[in-house]
């Protein structure tokens, strides 16, 4: 293909004024790979099979049915459901099936290798390129219908128009049908006589609209097509052997003249569809894929029927033989706006060549004032290919799998207006700059929202972390998941949350470590249940969460300090010793960094000391054994003060060795529970220096300073009164403030 528009990845666009990564996320949660993906092909394939009804067009047993086209090949717009008047389902991309006339096989030329004549074949040197005439040399019956004697050259062909107005006229008729039969060009279309509404198609089966176009097959490839077998290719797209195959597949002829043919009645059109089919099943990625619906869906809400879907596809097909494969993964958008400029520049230059055939301009029918109309509407397309995108999505839902479709009642506007709102917020400078927050944002929503529909959006999150987080962040899939549950701000709905999303934990393993976080929602809905029964029901569901993950993971885990945190407030202080001595022993032979995070969500299971760091903040982290230390210490004064000393020497030692303001917040709140104000106070203190957030440290080491002058000065007082009871000789007195003293 002749251009001179060049691809370069960018992460801003000039012209649209987008940053591509934004409209590459919008584009991905739409349109989740997953469920346009090669794997899909066959599946959908067998769908068109099953739909076809091949009785009812009086259809021969020597017509072969062949699924071809956009829904056979994956490209197809998903069925959506309308979202006003009475929801009806809306079919986005007809089905299309050939049915292939086998008693005829045409050569490609009109003479075999071995030099002996065909006795059909097609004939290509009195038409358009792309089209073609079926030549008989002998016909056995020449006065059928189906026969055209061309007298002046003394040749038979088969009669295209004959052949179409044969099988239309085979059409059963029947009152009782629930298709309606139409001729639309050179198809046979079938739609279903009532209206599909969304509450008709959960009670039945959804009947698609059907596309039926007889065609002849060509058993090799044609003459006219051997450039493409030749072109030369240097991304790696085609394989040789893909092409090889592909070659092998021959072409079809259907029934379809070109506009300004001078003999239409006896014209088809080459098709490659069976070529095309084999494409998208072995080489077109889910990426490339994708990046095809989206242009197809823009051209559809910018209503652009004078450029056929077809174009759109002989672009792409053009853009996947040129482009970097790895630039459909990595910067679909940028794919997108690429196709985009190609499509312009064909319009500017008035011709878009098929893929296969290149010398076939598949828009040389259309008038000055179309090719003015298409202009306008791509240049739309180019300065904003992202608002059409979400207003096409104000008024349809896509009928995905179950847990592919976000929602049926949130609209998809709402959903991602934090992209949007960050997109009007950014500039060409700001964009190197840019994070993925409020993608975060939008992932939080949708599992709101899908969480408030009672589904699981486990599988947009795995999306988002494989293709944007593992690109730009080394943060392991489990932290993505417990982010999302703890930003939902709602006990209840993260517990949701996590129990759908642990229902993968056979194919993702380290969900397994959800379960701690469980218990600990349990644990804090039991801490703000009004119902006592509630609370206790909770309570329960939380210790034998706790007591499994304990079980499976083992004791050296961070979910032993929320069972430890539970164990407390129950005051099972034996068992919160055993646990967390066992804990400590461990984490001191593998000498491993382990922390724990308590975010708003979980701050109703904490005590007021560790809340207070939670409220103030929004969370509180510190390592797992200072909160291991932390809690042994308020066991122990429970039950055994004379270990208390020991425990806590430990518990500083352990925190000069791992500085952190975590660590010696917990260790100047033990210093509190001990009434060690001396050492709460340096505690808190060296906490001041590890934080830019101060005021509370502040307060604690001020608190701190006002206990131990209060003492101090009580002391001094006692003392005072010591003396002057000596002056006075008074004996008894002096024992008995020496013995408040000590106390």
């Amino acid at each position: 293909m002749q251009k001179t528009t060049v691809y370069s990845p960018k992460e801003w666009d000039n012209i649209s004024k987008i940053p591509l990564i934004h409209m590459t996320y919008v584009m991905q949660l739409l349109l989740p790979r997953r469920h346009i993906g090669r794997e899909r092909l066959q599946a959908d394939k067998e769908k068109v099979l099953a739909g076809c009804s091949p009785e009812k067009l009086g259809i021969q047993h020597s017509l072969k049915i062949v699924p071809v086209g956009s829904k056979s090949e994956g490209y197809g717009i998903p069925d959506a459901v309308r979202l006003t008047g009475d929801h009806h389902v809306e079919f986005l991309s007809d089905i299309d099936v050939m049915l292939v006339k086998e008693e005829f096989q045409a050569g490609a030329s009109e003479f075999k290798e071995d030099g002996t004549q065909h006795s059909v074949f097609i004939e290509t040197n009195q038409t358009h390129p792309g089209y073609g005439r079926v030549r008989l040399i002998a016909p056995k019956v020449k006065d059928s219908p189906l026969i055209f004697r061309d007298d002046e050259a003394n040749k038979y062909y088969i009669s295209s128009y004959m052949l179409m107005k044969e099988q239309y006229n085979q059409v059963k008729d029947d009152p009782d049908d629930i298709f309606n039969y139409l001729r639309q060009g050179p198809a046979i279309s079938t739609e279903d006589s009532h209206q599909l509404t969304l509450q008709r198609a959960k009670g039945g089966k959804i009947y698609h609209p059907y596309d039926y176009v007889i065609a002849i097959p060509c058993e090799a490839w044609p003459d006219v097509a051997v450039e493409w077998t030749q072109r030369k290719r240097h991304n790696g797209w085609l394989t040789p052997d893909i092409i090889k195959e592909i070659v092998s597949c021959g072409c079809h002829m259907v029934p379809v003249a070109h506009r300004h043919s001078n003999r239409p009645e006896i014209e088809w059109r080459l098709s490659f569809a069976k070529a095309e089919e084999l494409l998208a099943r072995k080489a077109v990625t889910s990426g490339q894929r994708q990046c095809l619906i989206y242009v197809k869906m823009l051209r559809l809400q910018l209503n652009m029927k004078k450029l056929s879907s077809y174009c759109l596809k002989n672009v792409f097909l053009h853009c996947c033989d040129e482009l970097p494969t790895t630039a459909w993964d990595n910067d679909p958008a940028g794919c997108v706006i690429y196709m985009i400029d190609i499509l312009i520049e064909c319009i500017d230059r008035r011709h878009l060549p098929g893929y296969f055939l290149p010398k076939n301009n598949l828009i040389d029918q259309l008038e000055n004032q179309d090719f003015d109309e298409i202009k306008s509407s791509l240049e739309t397309m180019r300065n904003d290919p992202l608002s059409p995108i979400i207003d096409f999505s104000d008024f349809r839902v896509f009928i995905l799998s179950t847990e592919d479709c976000i929602s049926y009642k949130t609209s998809f506007r709402d959903i991602v207006q934090p992209i949007m709102n960050d997109i009007l917020s950014r500039s060409h400078l700001q964009t190197k700059q840019s994070n993925l927050g409020c993608f975060l944002d939008v992932q939080c929503i949708v599992a709101s929202v899908m969480l408030n529909e009672k589904r699981s959006s486990f599988y947009f999150h795995l999306d988002f972390y494989q293709i944007f987080i593992q690109k730009y962040f080394q943060t392991p899939f489990l932290d993505l998941i417990i982010y999302i549950g703890i930003k939902l701000n709602s006990a209840f709905l993260t517990l949701m949350f996590y129990e759908k999303c642990l229902k993968e934990v056979t194919d993702f393993p380290e969900l397994e470590n959800l379960r701690g976080d469980m218990g600990c929602m349990c644990f804090s809905l039991a801490r703000t249940c009004d119902e006592q029964w509630a609370a206790t029901m909770r309570l329960g569901q939380a210790e034998r969460i706790f007591e499994e993950a304990v079980r499976k993971s083992g004791v050296y885990h961070p979910s032993t300090i929320d069972y430890s945190n539970l164990l407390c407030y129950t005051e099972k202080w034996n068992e919160v010793i055993n646990l967390l001595e066992e804990f400590i022993e461990s984490d001191e032979k593998k000498r491993m960094v382990m922390a724990n995070i308590y975010h708003k969500v979980e701050s109703p299971t904490l005590n007021e000391q560790i809340k207070k760091e939670v409220l103030y903040s929004g969370y509180f982290e510190a390592n797992s054994r200072a909160f291991a230390y932390y809690f042994l210490i308020k066991a122990y004064l429970k039950l055994d003060t004379t270990k208390v000393k020991q425990v806590l020497r430990k518990f500083l030692t352990y925190c000069q060795s791992a500085v952190s303001y975590g660590n010696f917040e917990l260790l100047g709140y033990s210093g509190v529970d001990t009434r060690n104000y001396f050492l709460a106070e340096r505690a808190f203190s060296k906490a001041i220096v590890l934080t830019r957030h101060k005021s509370l440290a502040e307060e604690n080491v001020a608190s701190c300073k006002s206990k131990i002058w209060y003492h101090r000065k009580k002391n001094v007082f006692k003392y005072i009164l010591i003396i002057g009871n000596i002056l006075d000789n008074n004996l008894h007195n002096v024992c008995d403030i020496l013995f408040q003293t000590i106390q």
